[in-house]
């Protein structure tokens, strides 16, 4: 394993100087790379596990979600299927959503440890039981565009473009509505829907592409506007926004995530850069991710065996790891992105540390913190999982 650690706090100023140069000569030297044979490739942290079965040649692994009995539910937005991983036998399950090309989104657990995510495509929120695997779809009632059954398959579509769902502090459902320029709450109890619309927001087609939508500090929930470099929060009992505009213009916010001491923290996939927030005062600090470190490990990693992918250290979702750092999936949140690095940030120290994923290109999409003293994530290119043991790092 070759391990690179800089400090971001005190070199972000140099690094944005070699940028370019570095980025020039990854360039050159990545169709070498990818066709010159390594030594061989030294233990890593990250293990990886599948492939994940499905109808489609790439799936589209994405977000994962431990049940309460410690199985790891895998999204497959592609196929539109949802897998089961059992951690401790390595048996993956399939399940299809009821609707074909439902597109599912990001997942969360409700109290009684039902899984949720909206159907992107089929404008409705899909919940899971995780004791079978069943599904019951609940359609929005907004933006619906067409509604029929053919040979008992349910089909539906519409314009609100839900992608994401969080488990509000209020025991409710929130997520995003990116096609009507709002987000939206679902009462899993009365079975009321309500949208609010999020001030000023334009183009939330664009923030139902990529947009992310999670539990925040306190009684909000939180998430990201990447179209409009801005990160928001929605207070669950007076419903009142609060937005926050990121200091790096078109930085694309697109990973959002509060920890445990009530700060935010943000990927900033075009700004190559991670944000921290603290929301009692607004104050934003923002941690370059750019340099030769940043950009060369993966490539550098190649030349004694281990993968490759782009070069570029574009952060997507973030999380708090057990140990109290921030883990980061190092790929722009699009199939063009193919990196292949999880990163290690360290609040305390400023540094960062990056790994590259056994698979190349394989594009983490998805970083969850649940298990201590590990991080699971999703690998969209290989149809994989990934383990991240923080034990061994």
């Amino acid at each position: 394993m070759r391990e690179t650690s800089v400090s971001a706090g005190k070199r972000g100023r140099r690094r944005r100087h070699t940028l370019l140069g570095a980025f020039a000569a990854a360039g050159a030297l990545t169709g070498a790379l990818l066709a010159a044979p390594g030594a061989a490739a030294q233990q890593s942290p990250i293990t990886e596990y599948g492939p994940v079965p499905s109808s489609l040649p790439v799936g589209g692994v994405c977000e994962v979600e431990f049940d309460h009995n410690d199985n790891l539910w895998v999204e497959q937005y592609l196929s539109s299927q949802i897998a089961r991983y059992d951690t401790t036998t390595g048996t993956f399950t399939n399940f299809d959503t009821p609707m074909p090309l439902s597109m599912p989104g990001g997942m969360d657990l409700d109290a009684d440890g039902n899984l949720w995510m909206p159907q992107v495509t089929g404008n409705s929120l899909l919940r899971v039981d995780t004791r079978d695997g069943s599904m019951t779809e609940i359609p929005l009632p907004w933006a619906n565009a067409f509604a029929t059954t053919v040979l008992g398959i349910p089909l539906h579509t519409g314009l609100g473009l839900a992608n994401d769902i969080a488990w509000g502090p209020d025991h409710a459902l929130w997520f995003t509505l990116g096609g009507l320029n709002s987000v939206g709450r679902y009462d899993p109890h009365t079975g009321e829907f309500t949208k609010y619309r999020v001030p000023g927001e334009i183009l939330g087609q664009v923030h139902a592409l990529f947009g992310i939508i999670k539990p925040g500090p306190g009684r909000t929930v939180l998430f990201g506007l990447p179209q409009m470099n801005q990160v928001g929060t929605i207070d669950v009992d007076t419903k009142h926004f609060t937005l926050y505009t990121m200091p790096t213009p078109a930085s694309f916010p697109v990973g959002v995530r509060s920890a445990s001491d009530g700060s935010i923290w943000v990927g900033e996939a075009l700004g190559l850069k991670i944000a921290r927030i603290d929301p009692a005062t607004g104050h934003i600090t923002e941690y370059p991710l750019a340099g030769p470190a940043g950009i060369l490990t993966g490539i550098l990693d190649g030349l004694i065996g281990h993968s490759v992918g782009n070069p570029l250290p574009s952060p997507g979702p973030v999380a708090e790891g057990s140990d109290g750092n921030i883990y980061i999936a190092v790929s722009f949140p699009a199939a063009v992105g193919l990196g292949n690095q999880i990163a290690r940030f360290d609040p305390r120290t400023g540094d960062v540390t990056m790994w590259p994923t056994p698979s190349s290109a394989s594009y983490p999409c998805d970083i969850n913190p649940h298990q201590p003293g590990a991080i699971w994530f999703g690998l969209l290119t290989p149809n994989r999982i990934g383990r991240l043991d923080i034990n061994a790092t």
